[in-house]
């Protein structure tokens, strides 16, 4: 039976149909694209705010990958060099009383072991940063919303000969940096000392050279050198001892000091290291043994100077990389859980997002049927009104016969 406009329902039925037919089309879509068409404005609001704090969240988080990836290539070459370093105090210690010519051998394969570890530190590279040679000295990573929210990694810097030094410089060096800046003249204020520190500076040479450094201030004075050293000797005895076998000619002054040729670095006195300081070979000599890309010659036979300074650079050596190897690793773990941490909370900021703003499937569904019924509901309800009259018509029609 054809709808007639002369009902009385078909406006509010055409209303309530047209109104009907727009929501079914709204929960239609939701129903498709999982987005809720009928987000209220608050829940819309709140939800588009955490919407943007996931996007950015996940940014960052896949950016942590990246300064993974940088200490992963970093704990490599680390590696390498360690293994070369291994096999460099494996040549020392072969080099006991043999003969000048297998002597030279050894000299050779020791000379070839620091080629490989001067190569190594030069071709660590990750997209353009020199990894061990400063590139990396200071890298930050954003781990949360704020930029205050920020790991900072540090790779030491140990190119051009800065592995390559002796016990004792590496004790210096650390004296020097833990003690107050103006103490000892070259470095004047706390920046220039933490400018020369973070740039792994050997700071004893600098100092006592009056160049290459950030310093400002006046040369390093014997009088200061003989301070340091004497407070490096003091803590860590073993000091006194390695000078005495690699520093002769220093050793010969401070025995001349003492007139009776008995005194030694292990009870030197007050002024002996000024001494020694004075004469100029004994000074080119510990300058030699302070200073970076030490001398490991083990050429010549006899020479007990030279392969106790051999051994005790490469051995430095060794146990800088491993101190650095234990550094990049905990660097590591702390970038990996700052990144899981991350990941859950994108996670968690999403689910949020989505409570707002996602299609609930299942009410929605319900309210999709309930909305096609109403529709049904409301069509079945006009047509059986119109059947009323027609009723009616037929019953006059029947009585007019």
């Amino acid at each position: 039976m054809t709808l007639t406009l002369g009902n009385d329902l078909t406006g509010s039925v055409a209303r309530e149909v047209s109104e009907a037919s727009r929501k079914s089309s709204g929960l239609g879509e939701s129903l498709t694209t999982g987005n809720n068409k009928f987000v209220e404005v608050v829940d819309g609001f709140l939800g588009s705010s955490l919407r943007d704090s996931e996007i950015v969240l996940g940014a960052i988080a896949k950016n942590t990958a990246y300064s993974i990836n940088m200490l992963t290539i970093t704990d490599e070459y680390l590696k390498t060099i360690s293994a070369a370093l291994q096999g460099g105090l494996k040549t020392i210690g072969s080099a006991g009383p043999l003969s000048a010519d297998k002597l030279a051998v050894l000299q050779k394969n020791l000379n070839d072991k620091r080629s490989q570890v001067d190569l190594m530190i030069k071709t660590a590279d990750f997209d353009g940063k020199a990894l061990l040679s400063g590139g990396a000295r200071s890298t930050d990573v954003q781990v949360g919303l704020s930029m205050a929210d920020k790991l900072t990694l540090k790779v030491t810097d140990i190119g051009t000969g800065k592995l390559f030094r002796s016990s004792v410089a590496t004790k210096l060096n650390d004296h020097i940096a833990n003690t107050p800046a103006g103490t000892y003249t070259y470095h004047k204020n706390a920046t220039e000392l933490a400018t020369d520190r973070n740039a792994n500076i050997n700071l004893v040479v600098v100092g006592l050279n009056n160049a290459g450094g950030a310093g400002t201030g006046s040369a390093m004075t014997d009088a200061n050198f003989e301070t340091a050293l004497n407070a490096v000797i003091t803590a860590d005895s073993s000091v006194a001892s390695f000078l005495n076998k690699a520093a002769p000619l220093s050793l010969a002054q401070i025995q001349l000091a003492g007139g009776a040729n008995t005194r030694t670095f292990v009870d030197m006195h007050a002024g002996d290291i000024r001494a020694l300081m004075g004469d100029a070979n004994a000074r080119a000599e510990m300058l030699a043994i302070l200073g970076d890309n030490a001398a490991t010659n083990i050429s010549v036979a006899g020479n007990e100077a030279n392969r106790t300074l051999a051994q005790d650079v490469f051995t430095n050596a060794l146990n800088t990389i491993r101190a650095e190897q234990a550094s990049v690793s905990n660097q590591k773990q702390n970038v990996v859980e700052a990144a899981d941490a991350l990941r859950a909370t994108t996670n968690v900021t999403q689910k949020a997002a989505d409570s707002y703003l996602k299609t609930d499937y299942v009410m929605t569904a319900q309210q999709y049927s309930e909305t096609i019924r109403t529709m049904v509901a409301s069509i079945t309800a006009l047509q059986a009104a119109n059947k009323i009259p027609e009723a009616a018509q037929r019953l006059i029609d029947a009585l007019a016969r």
